[in-house]
């Protein structure tokens, strides 16, 4: 009797073990997957812009990091936001704010690759915020200044076409 109990007692914490690494396993799945939605550009942390607000660009003319608190969804990607002024900015007209490209370096986009971004390298182009690379070697928004911008326009958006249908 005395080890039957005791077999229950394990089986029973065995159960809870697989119970809780399956839980485990299912969340970071769902992590894993929301980094990759539509082709989105969405780090680890799953925020777009690596937590920047998209509106402040447009507002301030700079980036400027959002807070949790003041956080919006759309189209399953999360953003952001500095205040509560900005989320409501953000509802009445998400796509004049969510980036172009799902957030991938614009330069990038048009050379058909994706690169990952600095937030505080950006063109507002045509009314959309485009951000892009910018580290020790490279300057993405320098090398787009340089090129023909209509050109490049053009390329980005059939190769986000692409990679993101």
């Amino acid at each position: 009797m005395k080890h039957a109990n005791k077999l229950r007692t394990l089986t029973g914490r065995a159960a809870l073990v697989a119970a809780l690494a399956i839980g485990t396993a299912s969340v970071a799945f769902a992590a894993a997957s929301r980094a990759y939605l539509h082709s989105y550009n969405l780090p680890g942390h799953g925020v777009a812009i690596e937590g920047y607000s998209p509106v402040s660009y447009f507002t301030v003319g700079k980036a400027v990091r959002g807070k949790r608190d003041f956080s919006v969804e759309h189209n399953g990607v999360t953003y952001f936001l500095t205040s509560e002024r900005e989320q409501q900015q953000f509802r009445v007209d998400p796509e004049k704010y969510v980036p172009a490209y799902g957030g991938w370096c614009a330069f990038g986009m048009a050379v058909e690759d994706k690169f990952p971004i600095d937030p505080h390298s950006f063109k507002i182009v045509d009314g959309k915020l485009n951000l892009f690379l910018k580290n020790k070697s490279i300057d993405a928004l320098e090398l787009w200044n340089k090129g023909d911008e209509p050109d490049l326009i053009g390329k980005a958006a059939a190769h986000w076409r692409k990679v993101s249908s």
